[in-house]
């Protein structure tokens, strides 16, 4: 039987990422923008508009850009905002096979291009990238991505558009790993985890099945799905997530205003992040594999959630500040062993800072006064915590010989 979509569900053309034959007129969009200069402007300040065009005009295909302009890019913003990149686990990744990529979200930019990065330097294939339409408000913003191998996820559809939407992202991403052997970065969830708690949604994975022509299993197996965390020792939109996240606790929402993704972007971007280790666990292959003996298909997912989970908490790299910000917030000293005074010192320094950054902000974003200061660092420091508390319970559980499949 024939559905009528509104749209193609094998037409990506739409969210793709650009060819080499669409990256001259994107080239030309992009080097009409003044917020291009501002950002190159950061990275090499030494460079004029005109070195700026005549070495954008040199590039002559996607792969020639991701490895002359954004590859050496994120290296320097590496070398300058952070204390050192680490990987874990790179090494189990084969070179000849592609694989999804299920991540944590912290950083609207980095987390992908990091992992990117990683690949990179052990001899790798880059990988496509998903964002939401959402953060591409800015034409030069949506050239510059699809120009670095990121593919769009339509978020603002409506009811009736929800499923050949998610049909089509479905088919592209089957399509990219299976058929074009190329790997993917995907979030765990729309939007970044603002409070440290790194969940997979379920309609995230019910996505990834719809494309597969047999069971649900075998749909997902094909996918070569693996778990990776990547972990700042700093975040540097801690203070925006707080401010964020005050305004829910508050009055129960926050809506953002024009061009405050932009803003986030860049904050990460520049913003010092200490250190910074991309992490990848084990692929999913036996645990998708044991669902077989699951009849609901609910449960399968739920089950699966959980797994992605627990690996996701495992494979996290927690940082001195994550123990400290735990330990500030119980009163207790659990994990004294995992820092020192002068860590301590630096952090608590730190958090108090912010939160008197956040005080002056306070009347012209119309929060009030009342537990304000009390409020924003109890927000701030479960934002560090939080992984610390997502491990602790992995090893309880595993203690306590529950398991999740």
């Amino acid at each position: 039987m024939m559905h009528e979509y509104p749209i193609d569900v094998h037409d990506f053309t739409d969210i793709r990422p650009y060819t080499d034959a669409e990256l001259p007129a994107a080239m030309e969009r992009i080097l009409e923008e003044s917020a291009l200069y501002q950002m190159v402007k950061y990275i090499y300040p030494g460079f004029g508009k005109s070195m700026v065009q005549k070495m954008l005009r040199g590039i002559k295909t996607v792969d020639q850009f991701q490895s002359e302009i954004s590859g050496p890019a994120f290296k320097v913003i590496i070398q300058t905002t952070t204390a050192g990149l680490t990987f874990t686990n790179m090494d189990s990744i084969s070179h000849e096979k592609s694989y999804l990529f299920l991540s944590n979200h912290r950083d609207i930019i980095l987390d992908s291009a990091f992992l990117n990065v990683s690949l990179l330097e052990k001899g790798y294939n880059t990988t496509e990238i998903a964002i939401g339409d959402n953060l591409l408000q800015m034409q030069v913003v949506k050239d510059l991505v699809r120009l670095n191998k990121n593919f769009i996820v339509n978020r603002n559809v409506s009811s009736r558009e929800v499923y050949p939407f998610s049909l089509r992202l479905s088919n592209y991403i089957r399509d990219t790993i299976v058929k074009r052997n190329t790997s993917i970065w995907i979030a765990q969830r729309e939007g970044r985890s603002k409070d440290g708690d790194d969940r997979t949604a379920t309609g995230l994975l019910k996505m990834l099945s719809m494309s597969g022509e047999k069971t649900i299993e075998d749909a997902l197996m094909d996918l070569n799905m693996i778990p990776m965390a990547v972990s700042y020792e700093y975040d540097p939109c801690d203070i925006l997530k707080t401010h964020e996240l005050l305004h829910v606790r508050y009055f129960g929402s926050y809506e953002k205003k024009q061009g405050e993704d932009f803003k986030s972007m860049l904050r990460g971007i520049t913003g010092h992040k200490g250190r910074v280790n991309i992490a990848v666990g084990s692929v999913l292959s036996e645990t998708i594999d044991a669902l077989r003996v699951i009849p609901n298909k609910n449960e399968k997912f739920r089950v699966l959630t959980q797994a992605i989970d627990a690996e996701m908490h495992r494979i996290y790299k927690l940082w001195p500040t994550n123990y400290i910000a735990h330990d500030l917030l119980t009163g207790g000293r659990d994990y004294k062993d995992q820092y020192t005074n002068i860590q301590k010192v630096a952090f608590s320094n730190y958090i108090r800072g912010n939160v008197l950054k956040l005080a002056l902000l306070r009347r012209k974003t119309g929060l009030p006064r009342e537990n304000f200061h009390k409020m924003a660092r109890e927000i701030m420091l479960n934002m560090y915590a939080r992984p610390v508390l997502n491990k602790m319970n992995n090893h309880s559980r595993i203690e306590h010989g529950v398991d999740v499949i």
